[in-house]
């Protein structure tokens, strides 16, 4: 299963990464949603996208979302925030969760399987 990391902490990013490929996950991880166009746009269709919501500067991990469904419609969307009001105002789709920061690495592999069986 390939999943496609965006998160702008380089230690979180590591951290996610690791625990993701140890699960057996096939993971790709970039800092910025720019980056990650640049992928998917390329053709390469990760099964889920697991997303921080706030990127820093430029598209958010929101706005990153809409284009990567408009591209593949059929990619799950995990939407990862340590701030409960950023998620405001966007109502999850049927392939999009969210699960908010800190968690464990256990809720992570499980929302990615459960995305993808939606």
């Amino acid at each position: 299963m390939r999943v496609l990391l965006i998160e702008d902490d380089e230690l979180v990013r590591m951290s996610l990464s690791d625990t993701l490929t140890e699960e057996g996950f096939d993971v790709e991880s970039l800092a910025n949603a720019e980056d990650a166009l640049v992928l998917l746009g390329a053709g390469q269709v990760p099964d889920v996208l697991v997303t921080d919501i706030h990127l820093g500067p430029g598209l958010d991990g929101i706005d990153l979302a809409d284009v990567a469904r408009v591209k593949h419609p059929d990619v799950g969307v995990v939407f990862i925030s340590g701030e409960p009001s950023e998620a405001q105002g966007h109502r999850l789709g049927a392939h999009e969760r969210l699960l908010r920061k800190p968690f464990s690495s256990c809720s992570l592999t499980q929302v990615i399987r459960d995305t993808l069986k939606s």
